[in-house]
């Protein structure tokens, strides 16, 4: 088992604590506490007035960790292919995409969101994007079981955490840039600055020509550059977009050759994802005709415009939308799409970047036909304190508070009619609700399971 670790927490009679450090936080501050803990040896990189033997100076103690661990493991990513996948929104979607297409061709795995998946195997992760350790766990187990590839989300605060430091992709995709995480980086400066260290550390770098920060990412790319976008300029130039209930359609040109995708995923926005995830693809020598057909067999992503069917004659869809910008995308999508009107269930999550909450609250209300404001992870804030921010900009009166989450979704669903949509946001499948200093069992599609129970047996 291996013995150095950079958590003090972690540290037992035995270990040797390495006191690694990033923009905010420096390790070396917590060389008591490993000590207390029972560590043999403090390796650090900075001046310490002591004569201790049990303290190792080095010149860089990331750089030492990151040599510990890949010696530790064999060199595991000399086999791996890895493509990490950053930005704002749709992370999550357009990893599983590219996952999913790959095991088509060969054996690929993912780690994001939605936890380390190999195959049918899922295992839940604390973090978006894991402590470097249990990284190169992970990639020690794909070596092991000879998975050629994995898909990776990389999130902001992975990068500025510098949990993926020294970790060399092959590929690096900039799915887009908005305002959020303001409170872990404090400016916005900040976020993209962490965010363009992914594309430091890539071999080939997919950008997002339509993002308006795509020249400041491209700035900051080592290696080769591949665009995609609606500007006819990008190598992957994707237009005459068609959004429909149940499929988008859209042509796609790449080389001077046009091609017509049809995809069972919805919205302009999932075109983004699938685009870019043709190049990544095409990247590894496949052939664009072959992915297409495979395209057309690609599932949802679980918790991401998934529609709940109890043969009711109503949609209802969860969804992750958390953030302005993916809030006001499925709010237009399904303003094109709806039949009848659309009920929002919405909340802001406590201890997050405050100023989206009115964002949010604006978006709801002008474009759903009613609202519910609810709780979504208040931490240690008051939900109804979340909820007053969130109205505090909002001009119209179609919208009531019912804090309590459950009884929000109950009414929602209740004042469903024939052919409306149910929004319920902010959660998507997430089997937790973050409450002061806890994780408590919550899930949105627990709710919406005993709402239809409850209901079958009233009827009965």
């Amino acid at each position: 088992m291996l013995k150095f670790k950079n958590n003090s927490k972690n540290i037992k009679n035995g270990d040797i604590f390495i006191c690694t450090h990033d923009t905010y936080d420096d390790r070396h501050k917590y060389i008591n506490d490993a000590i207390k803990n029972g560590c043999k040896a403090i390796i650090i990189d900075k001046d310490i007035k002591t004569n201790n033997k049990m303290f190792i100076k080095v010149q860089n103690t990331n750089d030492t960790y990151y040599q510990i661990l890949n010696n530790y493991y064999n060199y595991p990513l000399d086999n791996l292919k890895l493509i990490g996948i950053t930005g704002t929104d749709g992370k999550t979607t357009t990893a599983m995409i590219i996952n999913d297409l790959l095991n088509n061709y060969v054996n690929s795995s993912y780690l994001g969101t939605n936890g380390f998946i190999l195959k049918e195997k899922v295992i839940k992760t604390k973090n978006t994007t894991p402590s470097i350790d249990t990284l190169f766990k992970y990639f020690d187990v794909l070596n092991k079981n000879n998975y050629d590839n994995l898909v990776m989300e990389v999130s902001s605060e992975a990068l500025l955490h510098n949990r993926c430091h020294n970790i060399n992709f092959d590929i690096a995709v900039l799915t887009n840039i908005k305002k959020d995480h303001l409170n872990v980086h404090k400016t916005f400066k900040n976020y993209l600055e962490s965010k363009t260290k992914l594309f430091k550390q890539a071999n080939l770098c997919i950008l997002n020509k339509d993002d308006k920060h795509f020249n400041y990412i491209k700035r900051k790319c080592n290696k080769n550059i591949i665009t995609y976008g609606t500007n006819k300029k990008c190598d992957y130039y994707f237009y005459n977009i068609n959004e429909y209930r149940d499929k988008t359609t859209f042509k796609l040109k790449v080389n001077n050759k046009i091609y017509n995708i049809t995809s069972p995923l919805i919205g302009k926005f999932n075109v983004y994802n699938l685009v870019s995830a043709i190049a990544t693809l095409n990247c590894f020598n496949i052939n664009i005709t072959s992915i297409i057909n495979n395209i057309k067999k690609i599932k949802q992503v679980p918790g991401r415009l998934q529609k709940i069917d109890f043969k009711q004659n109503y949609d209802i869809v969860l969804d992750y939308a958390h953030t302005s910008n993916a809030t006001y995308e499925v709010l237009k999508l399904f303003n094109k799409i709806k039949k009848g009107n659309i009920i929002t269930v919405v909340g802001c999550a406590g201890k997050r970047y405050k100023d989206k909450r009115s964002e949010i609250g604006k978006i709801v209300t002008t474009y759903s036909d009613k609202v519910i404001f609810t709780m979504d992870d208040p931490r240690d804030e008051k939900v109804l304190d979340i909820i007053n921010d969130m109205i505090s900009k909002v001009k119209n009166n179609n919208y009531k508070i019912i804090e309590n989450r459950e009884k929000a979704i109950f009414e929602a669903l209740h004042l469903a009619k024939e052919n409306d949509t149910v929004l319920i946001l902010g959660k998507g499948l997430d089997n937790y609700m973050a409450i002061n200093d806890k994780y408590v069992k919550y899930s949105d599609l627990t709710v919406i399971k005993s709402y239809f129970k409850k209901l079958s047996k009233e009827k009965w």
